[in-house]
C-alpha cells in the first residue's frame, strides 16, 4: 500500500523514522510509525479527547473545556468553588502530561505536604487507576513512603510531591502545579518553585534540522490552582490578573473560574448538601468559598475581613470534657499543657434570654503566651538582656449557647474553668452579667458532673467582691463595666493585637476540615451527628466571630476621638465582645509583666 505524503504532514526526517526500528518491531511499519506521530500530536492538542480515548476516564462538559484548555497553555490559572473536583482535574492533567511528554518532571506543591499528597494517593493511585487499567499499564510505581510521595511511570516521566517551603530548593520540573496557591507564601513561590522550571529535554531538538523552528519550542508549564479569597491586596490576583491579560493577547495563558452551579449541574454534590454548608458558614467565607466571588472589605468595617483572616493561623484546638468522659475519669487527650508563665483565661460575653437566637451567651478560651527576646549587650555586666514583650493571644475554642438561667451558665463557665485549666474568668457585668458574677461566689453544685465548685471573686470591683462572704475565696474574676471609653479602648486594643499579630485564631473551617478533622479518627468514626458537629464547633464559631467583627460599623468622637462600635440591622457582637474583653484583659496583665524589669531597664518592640 502506498501512502499519500499529505495525509499527515511530516518532515523527511519523520518519513524515515521508520528505517530506524528492527524489522520485527511495531514501528517498522512506515503506517504505523505516522499514525502514532499523527495521534501524539493530536492529543497533545486535544488532552481531553486523549483522557477520554485512550485512558477511557469519562469527563463533564467543563472539565473537557479544562483539559483541552490546559494541554495548549503554558500558564494556567484556576480559581474554583469548593467540591468542583479541581484535585480530580490537577491529578488527571498531570497523567496526561507525563504520559503524552516523555521525561517530563511534573511537581505538586501546597502550603502543607497532606494536601498535595492526597492528589496521589486518593486521586491517582484510588480513582483514576481504579478506572484506567490503560493508565494502570503507564505507571511503573506508585511511592508513598514518609519522604517521598511520587509516580513513576515507564517512559521515564515522574509526577513528585512537595511542601511548599525553603526545604523544597533543589528540585526540577517541567510542569509545576500549586495546589491552593493563595496558602503559599509568595517569596517562596518566586524563589524556590519558579527556580525548578527547566525545559524538557528532547535530543532531536539538537539536530541542524529543528534547532531553530520557534514552534518546536517547549516552554515550562505553570499552574497556579485556588479557590477565590476576599483580600484584594493578596498576591494571587497578580497572577490572576497576568492569566487574563495573557489569554486576550493569546500568549499562551488561560484563565478558569467554576462556581457552585457546576457542582449542581453535574451532580458533584446536592443542593441539599449546599443548603446544610450554608448555615454552617459565615456569609462573607460562603460567597468565597462557594460562589467564588472576589469580595471586597468594607471601607466602613472597623475590623477588616482581611486583617481578620490573616490572623488564621492556629492549628492547636482545644476540647472540653463530656460529661460522660468526665464521669469516666478518663484523661482529656485534647487538653493542652500549660507552658511556663502562660495565661489563661475564660472570657465571657452573657445573655440572660433563653433559646433567643440572636442573642447569645459567648465563652472564650485564650491562652496568654508570654513571648521575650534577648539581646548581647554589656549593660550591667550582663552579656544577655531578656526584653519581654508582652502576651501572644491564642483562642483555642469557643463556644456560644442560649442557656439563658444564670446559675446554669455560671456553672458551665467553672467547667471550662477546670477542663481549660484556667487562671482568669473576665465577664462582662452589665445586666446578667453581675448575676454570674454573684453565682460564681457562691458554693456551686454540678449535678451532671457530680462535682462540687468553690467560690470565685472579682479582683478589680470591691462591691462585687464584697458580696462573697468565704474568706478563701479566691479573686480570679475580672469584671468588665463598659463605659464609652472602655468600649472605645477595648475596640483599639482588639485591632492593635490583630495589626502587630499579636492574636491567633483559629484555621478556616473549610481547611480544617481537610487538614485538622479528616485526621483526627475520632471525628472521623463519631456516627453521632451532633457529637460529630461538636468537634468542628471551635472552627465554626471562629468564622462567626470573624464574621460579626467585619460588619461591625464605627462612628469617632471628634471632641474625644473615641469610637463606638454598634451593629448593622440584625446583626450580632456577642463572640466580638467576648474575644474582645479577653484580649483587652491580657494587655492589663501585660502591664505587670513589662513593668517587672527586674534589675534592667525594660521598653516594649513593636512587631
Amino acid at each position: 500500500m502506498m501512502m499519500n505524503k499529505m495525509q499527515y504532514p511530516a518532515d523527511e526526517n519523520q518519513l524515515e523514522l521508520y528505517k530506524k526500528f528492527p524489522t520485527t518491531h511495531f514501528l517498522s511499519n512506515p503506517i504505523n510509525t505516522r499514525n502514532i506521530l499523527a495521534w501524539s500530536t493530536f492529543w497533545r492538542r486535544n488532552m481531553h479527547r486523549f483522557a477520554e480515548d485512550y485512558l477511557q476516564i469519562s469527563l463533564y462538559e467543563y472539565q473537557q473545556i479544562a483539559l483541552y484548555e490546559m494541554g495548549n497553555s503554558s500558564l494556567i490559572c484556576i480559581i474554583a468553588s469548593r467540591n468542583n473536583a479541581k484535585s480530580f482535574m490537577i491529578a488527571l492533567y498531570g497523567c496526561c502530561r507525563a504520559i503524552l511528554y516523555p521525561g517530563t518532571k511534573v511537581v505538586i506543591g501546597s502550603a502543607t505536604r497532606g494536601q498535595s499528597k492526597l492528589i496521589v494517593t486518593e486521586k491517582i493511585e484510588n480513582e483514576l487507576m481504579e478506572w484506567s487499567p490503560q493508565l494502570r499499564r503507564e505507571i511503573q510505581d506508585v511511592k508513598r513512603n514518609g519522604q517521598e510521595v511520587s509516580v513513576k511511570f515507564h517512559n521515564g516521566s515522574t509526577i513528585t510531591v512537595f511542601t511548599a517551603n525553603d526545604n523544597a530548593r533543589g528540585l526540577r520540573s517541567h510542569t509545576a502545579i500549586r495546589e491552593e496557591f493563595r496558602q503559599i507564601d509568595q517569596k517562596i513561590d518566586n524563589k524556590v518553585i519558579s527556580p525548578f522550571q527547566t525545559v524538557r529535554n528532547r535530543p532531536y531538538i539538537k539536530l541542524e534540522y529543528y534547532k531553530d523552528i520557534k514552534i518546536l519550542k517547549e516552554e515550562p508549564v505553570d499552574i497556579y490552582l485556588s479557590s477565590s479569597w476576599h483580600d484584594l491586596s493578596h498576591w494571587m490576583w497578580g497572577i490572576v490578573d497576568g492569566a487574563y491579560e495573557g489569554m486576550l493577547k493569546g500568549d499562551g495563558s488561560v484563565l478558569l473560574a467554576f462556581d457552585e452551579s457546576v457542582t449542581i449541574k453535574h451532580g458533584l454534590k446536592t443542593m441539599n448538601y449546599l443548603i446544610r454548608e450554608k448555615k454552617k458558614q459565615d456569609p462573607v467565607t460562603w460567597k468565597v468559598e462557594f460562589l467564588n466571588l472576589k469580595v471586597k472589605d468594607s471601607a466602613s468595617s472597623f475590623f477588616t475581613y482581611s486583617l481578620l483572616t490573616k490572623r488564621q493561623t492556629l492549628r492547636q484546638v482545644f476540647y472540653p470534657r463530656d460529661t460522660e468522659s468526665f464521669r469516666r475519669k478518663k484523661k482529656n487527650k485534647y487538653a493542652i499543657p500549660k507552658q511556663d508563665g502562660e495565661v489563661r483565661v475564660i472570657s465571657c460575653d452573657i445573655s440572660f434570654v433563653q433559646g433567643e437566637q440572636n442573642d447569645n451567651s459567648v465563652y472564650s478560651c485564650i491562652r496568654g503566651m508570654p513571648e521575650s527576646m534577648t539581646y548581647e549587650t554589656e549593660v550591667a555586666n550582663k552579656t544577655e538582656v531578656e526584653i519581654k514583650q508582652g502576651y501572644r493571644r491564642e483562642y483555642v475554642y469557643i463556644e456560644s449557647n442560649q442557656i439563658g438561667d444564670t446559675t446554669k451558665q455560671a456553672i458551665r463557665i467553672r467547667e471550662l474553668y477546670d477542663d481549660f485549666d484556667a487562671d482568669y474568668i473576665v465577664i462582662d457585668a452589665r445586666n446578667a452579667g453581675v448575676q454570674i458574677i454573684y453565682s460564681l461566689g457562691k458554693i456551686l453544685y454540678n449535678e451532671s458532673r457530680g462535682v462540687e465548685y468553690e467560690p470565685l471573686k472579682t479582683m478589680n470591683n470591691d462591691a462585687y467582691a464584697d458580696v462573697v462572704k468565704n474568706p478563701n475565696a479566691k479573686s480570679v474574676i475580672y469584671a468588665i463595666n463598659a463605659t464609652q471609653q472602655l468600649n472605645s479602648d477595648i475596640a483599639y486594643s482588639f485591632r492593635r493585637g490583630l495589626t502587630e499579630n499579636k492574636i491567633d485564631l483559629l484555621l478556616n473551617y473549610n481547611i480544617a476540615k481537610e487538614e485538622i478533622l479528616d485526621e483526627n479518627k475520632d471525628y472521623v468514626n463519631e456516627t453521632d451527628l451532633d457529637k460529630q458537629l461538636s468537634y468542628e464547633v471551635p472552627f465554626l464559631e471562629t468564622q462567626l466571630m470573624i464574621n460579626e467583627c467585619s460588619e461591625l460599623l464605627y462612628e469617632k468622637s471628634p471632641q474625644t476621638g473615641a469610637i463606638k462600635i454598634f451593629e448593622h440591622g440584625g446583626n450580632r457582637k456577642d463572640r466580638y465582645s467576648s474575644a474582645s474583653y479577653g484580649n483587652y484583659f491580657l494587655d492589663q496583665l501585660e502591664l505587670d509583666l513589662l513593668s517587672d524589669s527586674s534589675d534592667y531597664e525594660f521598653c516594649t518592640f513593636i512587631n
